[in-house]
């Protein structure tokens, strides 16, 4: 990754400037794309942003997204590496390493190319043609799938099975009739 080589490098923040090549400019830019998908994807968690350990201070920056993809953006614009600005008072809780956001994004973009591959209805269990997502109602059943994004919505926030349940039923929502325990279900009530 071209983030990781000039964070690890002992310049990085103090304004160095050097030649990108091709494949370091290719990898910058797919960084900044996903700097720019992580903030989309854990900012709603509270996450807002990114560690990183500065070998010229000995100590960890905590550079949010919107930081962290200037920086990208000035490497790319005129290839010198930006001066590190901290954050002010960071909460270390909020902030994840460069190598946990990269896991995470590999494993949720391959849950959204899972999902897409086998979406079917969770209450007549038809199989549908393009993605959930791009469906408002099953086209077989008739049945709303509103029910289903908020139990994934809950879900994301960290609410548990029995208060989705309880929330859907207090709003009159018919309980998706899915197995939990199926793994191949693509809406477990587990999902992430």
């Amino acid at each position: 990754m071209a983030f990781e080589e000039h964070t690890d490098d002992p310049g990085f923040g103090d304004g160095d400037s050097g030649p990108i090549d091709a494949a370091e400019r290719e990898a910058l830019h797919q960084d900044l794309h996903d700097v720019k998908t992580l903030k989309a994807v854990l900012a709603s968690r509270g996450l807002r942003g990114v560690v990183v350990f500065c070998p010229d201070c000995d100590d960890d920056h905590y550079l949010g997204w919107d930081l962290l993809a200037g920086n990208l953006q000035q490497i790319l614009d005129s290839g010198t590496t930006p001066v590190h600005e901290p954050a002010w008072d960071p909460d270390p809780d909020e902030y994840v390493s460069w190598e946990y956001a990269r896991g995470f994004l590999d494993g949720y973009e391959t849950l959204a190319e899972e999902r897409q591959a086998f979406d079917v209805c969770s209450y007549c269990g038809s199989e549908l043609p393009q993605s959930i997502s791009q469906w408002t109602c099953c086209p077989y059943c008739s049945k709303d799938f509103a029910p289903l994004n908020l139990l994934i919505g809950l879900r994301r926030r960290g609410w548990t099975e029995p208060q989705i349940l309880a929330m859907l039923e207090d709003c009159g929502f018919e309980i998706p009739t899915f197995d939990p325990e199926d793994s191949a279900s693509p809406f477990p009530i587990d999902a992430d």
